[in-house]
């Protein structure tokens, strides 16, 4: 609970700051985005290889994955945790796209940009996706799996490097990638909570 309680009131700090135009969070974010772009400019290599992740690690990738485990599941006759994943997932997206319109946030303008996207800034849709399915899916594979940590260290991964692609690509913040990974931790967190307190016998 307390976890949760932290989780929430950090990510809508950063929510606030964002939708505020909190001017240090604003410094931060374009000093972070100028130094990135630059090395981008420079390293068109890495550019790719960002590009490659960022179009693999996608959030319907992710989507996809735990809708597959969902469906799995539920021909296992686990129709609870087939339902939580689901109600996870879509919770999500709605969070995702919701808080892009409610925010408003235009993407980072380049003269000479090397990546694009559509839609609104904040969150980064990559990162809260990425993180949440990560989440869900270490939750799920922690009573299953030994060597606990290098899991641990590939769930952390995943996203945090999903997470700085979008921002060397010059299509987010930082604080999107920030704001995305902290709503996806407080959701997953919350989500988990539902799941301990009224999940079914057997």
């Amino acid at each position: 609970m307390v976890l949760l309680l932290v989780l929430l009131v950090a990510s809508v700090v950063v929510t606030v700051a964002v939708a505020a135009s909190f001017g240090p969070v604003l410094a931060v974010d374009r000093v972070v985005a100028d130094g990135l772009h630059a090395l981008a400019l420079s390293h068109h290599g890495f550019v790719t290889a960002a590009q490659v992740w960022t179009d693999v690690f996608q959030p319907w990738t992710f989507r996809a994955i735990l809708i597959f485990l969902a469906l799995w599941l539920l021909a296992r006759r686990r129709p609870w945790t087939a339902v939580w994943i689901l109600a996870t997932t879509a919770l999500a997206g709605i969070l995702d796209s919701g808080l892009k319109v409610l925010i408003g946030r235009d993407r980072p303008h380049w003269i000479d940009p090397v990546s694009h996207a559509v839609g609104g800034s904040f969150p980064s849709g990559h990162s809260l996706t990425s993180a949440m399915a990560c989440a869900v899916l270490l939750r799920l594979a922690w009573p299953l799996v030994t060597r606990r940590w290098v899991w641990s260290v590939v769930a952390v991964a995943v996203p945090f490097i999903t997470g700085f692609t979008r921002v060397f690509l010059g299509v987010h913040y930082v604080s999107d990638v920030i704001g995305g990974w902290l709503i996806a931790a407080a959701l997953v967190a919350a989500m988990t909570l539902v799941d301990v307190r009224h999940q079914p016998n057997g």
